[in-house]
């Protein structure tokens, strides 16, 4: 429940300094500042909101940083895939499909107890309905769209995600040979 976007949003203090720390960051090198944990818009909004007065600070206290760094949303809440439209309307610059707490959400399952281990299924037809809509926002909005998580790890699963239109992967080092190689020998239809 009470993390990663949610804190910072309940905490603004702590979330602005990590705000303004990224940004100057973004002065020495190429930056993606990604909100994981979004619920719906006004989640974005109000970190938008943030982020614009941390910028202003920055510009007032003569601080080198990126104006142009990119913002996106990371998708593991169910109900954030079913607006995704809107925040691309609302100006977030690229999508990130997280497939460990959005097929956690999707079939009300931890996926560290393993007595109900066969209801964690990150390649359900629900998945693939969620993960469809963030892609297709994507594509209608022209923002890039990645997927990641430990369902990527798997080859059958990859390809399945290959085949609803995804086409950049974020994948453990250990699981990127498998990975590779099925991508290699796909045939996309």
């Amino acid at each position: 429940g009470m993390r990663a976007l949610r804190i910072c949003l309940n905490r603004p203090e702590i979330f602005k300094t990590q705000l303004r720390a990224l940004y100057r960051a973004s002065a020495f090198g190429k930056l993606g500042i990604m909100f994981p944990m979004v619920t719906n818009l006004e989640d974005w909004d109000e970190a938008m909101r943030l982020v614009a007065h941390c910028r202003q600070l920055l510009r007032e206290r003569g601080e080198e940083f990126d104006p142009n760094t990119p913002f996106g949303v990371m998708f593991g809440v169910p109900s954030a895939c079913l607006t995704a439209e809107e925040f691309v309307e609302h100006g977030c610059n690229f999508f990130v499909i997280e497939t460990n707490d959005l097929t956690q959400y999707t079939h009300a399952v931890d996926r560290d107890i393993s007595i109900a281990e066969r209801y964690y299924r990150p390649a359900s037809h629900a998945m693939k309905k969620l993960i469809r809509m963030v892609v297709e926002a994507a594509r209608e909005g022209g923002i890039p769209v990645t997927i990641c998580g430990s369902a990527v790890g798997n080859p059958a699963n990859t390809l399945q995600y290959l085949q609803l239109g995804l086409r950049s992967f974020s994948v453990s080092p250990q699981n990127l040979i498998e990975v590779k190689k099925a991508l290699m020998n796909a045939k996309i239809k």
